[in-house]
């Protein structure tokens, strides 16, 4: 039992900067990139706009408020980032990636549907019909026949319809 101390109270640590850095809306390291998380909320219930709940992994759940969700995403070279979100009811779906230069060169490369369908690649911008209940993926990434790999901050945007 002595031997995995270290690893108990590492975890402890580990899990107590987590939780700190959620309730500060800190800056949580996604595997190579980050998440910062964003709540914008207006005096009207149906205008708040969203809140990330990132895991520590490559792959991280977007909780949509009202069905929109807004997140600043931190992306490495090379970097293929992967986020899902719910649709429980929804017809279709906007998605936005707005970068700081908007001739960068990132681009949604796949949607992939509950029953793992794939589909793309798309632009910086998308209307997508859901056809299916279930958690889809959005794969975030460089187009490899443009320009030189994206690092940097970009914003996206998601609403449910």
């Amino acid at each position: 039992m002595k031997k995995y101390r270290p690893i108990i109270i590492l975890s402890i640590a580990i899990g107590a900067i987590f939780i700190y850095c959620i309730t500060k809306s800190q800056t949580i390291t996604i595997g190579e990139g980050e998440v910062r998380q964003k709540s914008v909320v207006n005096h009207s219930p149906m205008r708040e706009i969203a809140d990330s709940s990132p895991k520590i992994s490559t792959h991280s759940e977007l909780n949509l408020i009202n069905g929109k969700g807004e997140f600043e995403i931190v992306k490495l070279a090379k970097e293929q980032q992967t986020f899902s979100f719910r649709n429980d009811s929804s017809t279709s779906v906007s998605i936005q990636i707005i970068p700081q230069n908007r001739l960068t060169n990132v681009r949604i490369n796949q949607i992939i549907s509950p029953n793992n369908e794939t589909d793309g690649p798309f632009g910086k911008e998308l209307n997508y019909e859901l056809t299916e209940k279930g958690l889809y993926q959005i794969r975030i990434g460089e187009s490899l026949m443009q320009g030189d790999p994206f690092e940097g901050k970009y914003t996206l945007k998601l609403q449910l319809k």
